[in-house]
Order: C-alpha cells, then structure tokens, then sequence
C-alpha cells in the first residue's frame, strides 16, 4: 500500500510512525526503487516535503513504461526522478522519459544474439533463490529504472558524506 510506502520513507527520516520504534539512525538519501503510472498524490506530496524539511533526499524511479509521463512517487515535486541508460550511454526503450525526469543512470539493456541466450547487457545484482523463504544469495540479471535508482541514490549518499552540508536543491 501507499500508506506503508509513506510509512517507510518517514521512518528512514527519522520521523514518528505510529506503532513502530523511533529510527536511531535516520537517513539523509531515501531510495524508492518502485512506482506506478499516475498523478502524484497529497499523501505522497506531504511525505516528500516533510522529509526535504529534515534535509532528506528523495530519489525515485521514473518508471519501466516507454511513456513520457514519469511514475509516482518520481513525479512528485522535490524528487529526484531517475530514467534508464542502456550499455552505449542512451536511453533504454522501456525507460519513461520527459521533463520530469531529473537524471539517469545505467539499467540494463537485454541485446540478444540468439534464441534462448541470456541477456547481454544486464545490471548484476545479488538476489535471493528463496520463493517461499529466505535461500541462497545469488546474482542475477536485472534491467530497469528500479536499477537506475539505486545509483543516484548511491552517489548522492557519498557526495553528503564528502559535504553533509549540501542542500536536497
């Protein structure tokens, strides 16, 4: 649910959330690997400027559907909203794109050479083997903006670490 979304990004801030522990360690960079074709909501809106209030960053995927509308939460004002770039540095064609992006990072790009060979260009991620439980850590291939973000997130985090002065602007 959104509810819980919103509920997380607070909780990573550093904010009160009912039912749940006070945060110790509260984030500076909050990562939303996810989204969905739409407007961004009040709920969403509030959340994104209480946590730019705290000096929090957030930073979103833009969305996986080849569309020129960003997915919420990317849209929302004050996110930074991240697009796809495949091997050779342009945009990848599942990638949304348009003015509401902010930046992009690599994503992955399945070029195949032939029928049943993996894809060539993927992001390598480690990732679990369990379907109903915990399993094996692995690496997979994986490709999409939910990679890109993670980047940005990534780079924006160490760039605080060099100056915890700088501004979300």
């Amino acid at each position: 649910y959104d509810s819980d979304i919103i509920a997380g990004m607070r909780w990573a801030a550093g904010l009160a959330v009912p039912d749940a522990p006070p945060n110790p360690s509260p984030a500076r960079v909050v990562n939303l690997s996810l989204g969905s074709l739409g407007a961004c909501t009040a709920p969403y809106v509030n959340a994104v400027d209480e946590l730019r209030a705290r000096g929090v960053l957030v930073v979103a995927a833009g969305g996986n559907d080849g569309a020129r509308d960003v997915a919420s939460p990317g849209n929302c004002p004050g996110v930074v909203s991240v697009t796809a770039l495949r091997h050779v540095g342009t945009k990848v064609g599942f990638a949304n794109f348009g003015p509401g992006i902010t930046v992009a990072a690599p994503g992955g790009n399945c070029v195949n050479v032939g029928a049943n060979q993996p894809c060539l260009y993927p992001i390598v991620s480690a990732d679990n083997a369990g379907i109903r439980r915990p399993g094996a850590m692995i690496y997979g291939g994986k490709l999409g903006t939910s990679f890109s973000t993670p980047m940005v997130a990534g780079v924006a985090a160490l760039m605080l670490s060099r100056d915890p002065l700088l501004s979300n602007d």
